[in-house]
């Protein structure tokens, strides 16, 4: 006679500590401040679903803390690793000039699945996870907004359809994103809290200040493939150069000239905004715009997805086609 599994129900803290080393069903709960897609995407091991009510994703992995207990000490609370492999996949599914997703997780309560293993593409079984974090939700509205581990939402979620992205790319970025590579996972992470700061519009310079560190880690991936490439110690004008071969030429443009430097031209407003003193001067406000953090926001995930995967969506074809004339811009 085939078993029937138990119902599912939440791990109790005792129950994680005693199983702190082996994967386990971690979910995470959006908030309604983000711009989500809309339905169910199911991965290995791993699975994020969106509705008007609610949206959360459920993975089963380990924390950073256990993935590589060499990494230096934090107290800041984030994404573990499976979660940020996910909402990273998600993001670069993005195409250009096109709708922008906005992930903003509830990181201070992150429940774990009584669960060994889970068949994370059965109806029934995402059905009866919804129930459990719909239940969780109404259980923090009982309680003392003061007092609660998270925000339940307070209004419809902003969802898009699936066919505003490349959705069909989503199992190409996921596996690209494994193995993980801390510079692509740190670029990818600020460009998500980029996003939640926008959200808020005292925090832009804050966002723009987040899409400098993802900024930063494009740099540093784009040198990590001129090495691999043949090219020894590579510089910015080597950066520029590959952005221009890979980014800009097939538009017909001027290549870069001998002095310009991959980003070059946000070079002295980032010095500015970093440090209130420096050789150009002393200022008491960010020279930033916020078009700023929407142009670096926009390249790097285009970047991030070419490096990640070696190719472009269709949609860069589809400009390009545009541009030079050999499709309406309309025509699929």
């Amino acid at each position: 006679m085939a078993r029937t599994r138990a119902k599912l129900g939440w791990l109790d803290s005792a129950d994680a500590r005693h199983r702190q080393r082996r994967p386990v069903y971690e979910i995470v709960i959006f908030r309604e401040l983000g711009l989500y897609p809309r339905g169910t995407y199911v991965l290995p091991d791993s699975l994020f679903h969106a509705d008007d009510e609610v949206v959360f994703s459920v993975v089963r992995g380990v924390p950073w803390d256990i993935f590589d207990p060499e990494l230096p000490f934090t107290e800041l609370r984030s994404l573990s690793p499976g979660h940020l492999r996910l909402v990273s996949a998600l993001m670069l599914c993005e195409v250009r000039n096109g709708s922008r997703l906005i992930f903003y997780p509830e990181i201070e309560s992150r429940p774990l699945l009584d669960a060994r293993r889970l068949q994370l593409d059965s109806p029934s079984v995402l059905a009866e996870i919804r129930d459990l974090v719909m239940g969780r939700c109404r259980e923090q509205l009982a309680i003392e907004r003061v007092r609660r581990h998270f925000r339940p939402p307070e209004r419809p979620y902003d969802l898009w359809t699936h066919s505003e992205f490349a959705i069909h790319r989503l199992p190409e970025f996921f596996e690209a994103l494994n193995p993980v590579d801390y510079v692509v996972y740190r670029g990818m992470h600020a460009l998500m809290k980029a996003d939640m700061l926008s959200r808020h519009p005292e925090f832009r310079e804050e966002a723009t200040t987040a899409c400098y560190v993802a900024l930063d880690a494009s740099f540093s991936a784009v040198q990590e493939h001129l090495v691999q490439s043949g090219i020894v110690n590579p510089s910015a004008r080597d950066a520029a150069q590959w952005v221009h071969r890979h980014f800009n030429e097939p538009f017909g443009l001027p290549a870069p000239g001998a002095d310009e430097r991959y980003f070059g031209e946000m070079y002295e407003q980032r010095i500015m905004t970093l440090h209130p003193k420096s050789r150009h001067g002393a200022v008491p406000v960010a020279p930033l715009m916020y078009e700023d953090y929407m142009f670096m926001r926009r390249d790097l995930r285009e970047f991030f997805a070419y490096l990640l995967t070696g190719r472009h969506g269709e949609d860069f074809q589809r400009d390009v086609d545009v541009h030079l004339g050999k499709r309406r811009p309309y025509e699929r």
